[in-house]
């Protein structure tokens, strides 16, 4: 299928025909970068940094490589997957940081800002739910029948975009209702008949997502997100969301552990931070008093 929207996707794995095990998606900005786009000067100054230049959240490089490992006593290689909003003249500094970070994966999928302007469509570059949407459709056309975990932040719309790509991709959503949905939301009309076209093309039958993760960037109370639970888990930081992940056995204890030293590590951390974190995710359901104690003392 051509692609409608203008996407530069690079993926370097094949999964195997038939493969329905958990694969993560993860947005770069703010959910796994800690990029300050709130100031002119800084995005001005984005496209010229080199890699060590770039810094990583503290704890999610961690995170990243305990997905990547699995829970269990084997390296399970769990398939993992960028989506970046971001030009892809800066794929090559990413991937960069990404090698220094010890963090691998299989693809990365930005939008392509050439193929936007010399469609003279230069609103896409601001438009981000409907970019979030057909890349995420792109990729489930190569692996239909997994069970999706997304990640974004609450810096943008990615918990809109996210919570209305599982409803389209289950089908809860579809026709008039869910063009009427995508325009509620500023997507506008062509690449709302874009996304119908992609659903339509999708092979079945098709994997659900599973959860999506909202690092909570902004400071956002967790209950902006009330109307959209169970699907979506709003996180104070790297260790709430470890976490969670280990409360859905997708992760190991050395994965929070390994969080947590390194959100210790920070200039910002206070002592009480973890047990104040801990008490909110349990107060919050995203981790079982049960399933807390199994964790070493932090």
């Amino acid at each position: 299928m051509d692609r409608c929207y203008p996407l530069n996707v690079v993926d370097n794995r094949s999964l195997p025909e038939g493969y329905s095990d958990p694969a993560f998606v993860w947005d770069i900005d703010k959910t796994y970068l800690a990029t300050r786009f709130s100031s002119p000067k800084y995005m001005a100054r984005i496209p010229l940094e080199f890699a060590v230049d770039k810094q990583a959240i503290p704890g999610m490089p961690q995170i990243l490589r305990g997905l990547r490992r699995g829970p269990g006593p084997r390296f399970s290689c769990a398939p993992l997957y960028f989506v970046s909003a971001s030009p892809p003249q800066l794929r090559k500094v990413i991937e960069r940081k990404m090698m220094l970070d010890a963090v691998d994966f299989d693809g990365i999928t930005f939008k392509d800002w050439g193929a936007t302007l010399v469609q003279m469509r230069p609103g896409r570059l601001k438009e981000q739910v409907g970019f979030k949407i057909c890349a995420l459709l792109d990729g489930r056309r190569r692996r239909p029948l997994v069970r999706e975990f997304l990640f974004g932040d609450d810096f943008e719309k990615d918990a809109v975009a996210y919570g209305l790509y599982a409803k389209i991709l289950s089908g809860e959503l579809q026709g008039d209702d869910m063009i009427a949905a995508l325009d509620r939301e500023g997507v506008p009309d062509d690449d709302a008949d874009c996304i119908r076209r992609m659903r339509e093309a999708l092979p079945q039958p098709l994997g659900a997502v599973e959860k999506v993760f909202i690092h909570l960037e902004r400071g956002l109370p967790p209950e902006s997100f009330s109307a959209q639970r169970p699907l979506v888990a709003p996180v104070h930081g790297a260790f709430q969301m470890s976490l969670a992940l280990f409360a859905l056995d997708l992760v190991d204890d050395r994965t929070v552990t390994e969080a947590a030293s390194a959100i210790r590590a920070t200039s910002v951390f206070r002592r009480l931070d973890l047990d104040e974190l801990m008490a909110d995710a349990v107060e919050r359901g995203l981790i079982s008093s049960e399933q807390a104690n199994k964790l070493p003392l932090l």
